[in-house]
């Protein structure tokens, strides 16, 4: 299912939560989003703009192992599964895209009063690199103009490819759940998160724009200027605001949506921002903790702020196997 076949068939088992009175970009859809966390939303009147937001739609594990078409207990072992063995992903038409004159019409949330502007939290940067192939990753966007963003990039495989002489790249909102899932995974350089989401769920490639992207509800075509800007504060996964620091500019060259495209809003330090952080490093522990013990199960706790606690069950053959685990 793609985004929008997700959340109609959310709305259908009445599990979508609509909000039809007019609401605001600025605070306003944030703090629904927030006294609301864990129920998926769709705002479908946002003053100054003819495009709903969607938000929480992964914010359980109820709601990942849907989008998934797969049970809870089965998570862990299709995630471990898939990186294991990806499948290259498949090519379909982009039919039903129109351009967009500026990010002035996209509703883009300020969520905080600390933000150092509306930001992009959802986006997913797809980058190609001749020698390591396509890349997925999510870099949040603080929007600077109409047409230019500053981006958080950590020193990680997107800032690899930049370095390598990387100029032009895209910029994914609103994508399916294996995407969704697969582009918060660490693996190595040269694996493509795309063909991992590939083996999650069917995942086809769309060629627009000159670039191979997943199909999305928004698709802009991105390069970077040179430039650097002040970046934040934002709220992090800790909830807590993280710092200010100079940063990449990037110009916004195209801006691609659907026919009646809606734009994923995705709330700082919420319970979507900690299921995607947090829940694709299960299987990495677990394939580790394999190794050297009979590993039954793991969770990284939102008490930990999904990240900083996990939870593993082993099964115990030796005196040793706790003390190997931790290690």
């Amino acid at each position: 299912m793609n985004l929008k076949e997700f959340v109609d068939f959310l709305d259908e088992k009445g599990m979508l939560t609509r909000i039809k009175k007019e609401v605001g970009v600025k605070y306003e859809i944030a703090t629904i989003m927030k006294k609301l966390d864990g129920k998926s939303l769709l705002f479908e009147n946002v003053a100054g703009y003819g495009m709903p937001v969607v938000a929480n739609v992964c914010s359980t594990r109820e709601l990942v192992a849907l989008g998934l078409g797969i049970k809870q207990k089965e998570i862990i072992g299709k995630l471990t599964e898939a990186i294991n063995n990806p499948k290259e992903a498949s090519m379909m038409e982009a039919t039903g895209y129109n351009e967009l004159k500026d990010l002035t019409e996209l509703p883009i949330l300020t969520y905080y009063p600390i933000d150092g502007g509306p930001y992009i939290a959802s986006g997913i940067i797809i980058a190609n690199d001749e020698e390591y192939g396509l890349n997925a990753s999510y870099q949040r966007c603080m929007v600077i103009g109409e047409n230019e963003i500053v981006m958080r990039i950590l020193p990680r495989h997107f800032d690899e490819y930049l370095n390598r002489g990387l100029k032009e790249f895209v910029i994914c909102i609103g994508c399916s759940m294996p995407v969704l899932l697969a582009s918060a995974i660490s693996t190595d350089i040269d694996a493509s998160e795309l063909d991992i989401a590939n083996a999650l769920a069917e995942t086809k490639l769309i060629e627009i724009g000159g670039h191979l992207v997943p199909e999305s509800e928004i698709i802009m075509i991105a390069e970077m200027t040179g430039e650097q800007h002040d970046e934040g504060p934002f709220l992090d996964l800790t909830e807590t605001p993280d710092i200010v620091r100079k940063q990449r500019v990037a110009k916004i060259k195209k801006i691609f949506v659907k026919e009646r495209a809606m734009f994923h809003a995705l709330l700082p330090g919420g319970l979507e921002h900690k299921i995607l952080m947090g829940m694709p490093r299960e299987p990495t522990i677990y394939r580790e903790v394999s190794r050297v013990c009979d590993c039954r199960d793991v969770l990284i706790t939102p008490g930990g702020c999904s990240w900083l606690h996990g939870a593993i069950s082993i099964k115990k053959h030796s005196k040793e196997d706790g003390k190997k685990a931790i290690e």
